[in-house]
């Protein structure tokens, strides 16, 4: 399996509340199992016993918001110094200037930061609780003027598909480089109020109530199979793609079920890849329930 990228979980720690965020479901069903994690940067380091010369990484939530990790800014410190390029996603909320500026005077033109906000400031956190517009913007101006490449993402709900426009002009006048709409799939009966009426949905929507009904699929389009969202959780373990610890789906495959052999602590991603049970998984992923459910094509 070759290896292009990762994509980090840094912490599962977040100062929002946003109704579609796995987090917030899984803390509502199960409070009791809930525990903040926050990678160890030695065992990560060690863990990634390969030349990161030029290897993405997608430094993005799955469960939290990356920058509040308690060493965050190290962790970019030793990626960058081992010439990582990275892509980090953030709503950006309740970081001073000062932190701005030190995140982007590590960072080249080969970088990226993208800023989660759904909306304009009036009504952006409608979906993202607890936001905070304020500190927000700070960090869009730093990074805006800086050398590394930034971007605005949205995400259309019914409060916010009649002003993506004026969003959007918020966004070239501060500097911001791109500006991308990105439908949500995760329309559910935590999120329906905030469907769509002009229908910007993602593409997966539908294949995934067909799944939940027991509708065969006919294939499965992994992003795992193309080496560049190697995955490391909060907690600090291995696994294929995000998607597969859902939790969901997490302990009913391998890497939930079996996870202290993932454990980043105990091996290095070298030693993981020719690992029987990953080489296996890998090799079945049609039959996967975790990948027919988020990486299907149905042809019904």
């Amino acid at each position: 399996m070759n290896i292009k990228g990762f994509h980090l979980e840094l912490t599962n720690i977040c100062t929002l509340k946003c109704s579609g965020c796995a987090r917030t479901q899984l803390q509502a069903i199960f409070p009791q199992h809930w525990k903040n994690h926050s990678i160890d940067k030695n065992s990560l380091m060690n863990f990634l016993d390969i030349d990161l010369n030029g290897v993405f990484f997608y430094i993005c939530g799955h469960y939290g918001d990356p920058i509040y990790h308690p060493e965050f800014l190290e962790i970019i410190y030793l990626l960058k110094e081992r010439k990582a390029k990275l892509k980090i996603v953030t709503n950006g909320s309740y970081k001073d200037k000062k932190w701005w500026e030190c995140l982007t005077g590590m960072l080249n033109e080969n970088d990226c930061i993208a800023f989660s906000v759904d909306g304009s400031p009036e009504n952006f956190d409608i979906y993202r609780e607890n936001a905070d517009w304020e500190s927000i913007e700070i960090g869009m101006k730093v990074v805006a003027n800086s050398v590394c490449d930034s971007e605005w993402r949205l995400i259309p709900f019914n409060y916010n598909e009649n002003n993506i426009d004026q969003v959007e002009r918020l966004s070239n006048k501060i500097g911001i480089k791109k500006f991308s709409v990105r439908p949500s799939d995760r329309f559910d009966e935590y999120t329906n109020h905030l469907r769509p009426e002009n229908e910007l949905i993602g593409p997966r929507q539908d294949n995934q109530t067909n799944w939940k009904q027991g509708i065969e699929i006919s294939k499965v389009y992994p992003k795992c199979n193309e080496g560049k969202d190697h995955f490391i959780t909060a907690e600090g373990y291995y696994a294929p793609c995000c998607y597969s610890t859902d939790f969901r789906f997490y302990y009913k495959n391998i890497f939930g079920l079996e996870k202290e052999k993932f454990n980043i602590r105990n091996t290095t991603i070298t030693q993981i890849l020719v690992n029987k049970d990953t080489v296996n998984f890998m090799n079945s992923l049609d039959k996967q329930p975790v990948c027919q459910f988020n990486c299907n094509n149905c042809d019904v």
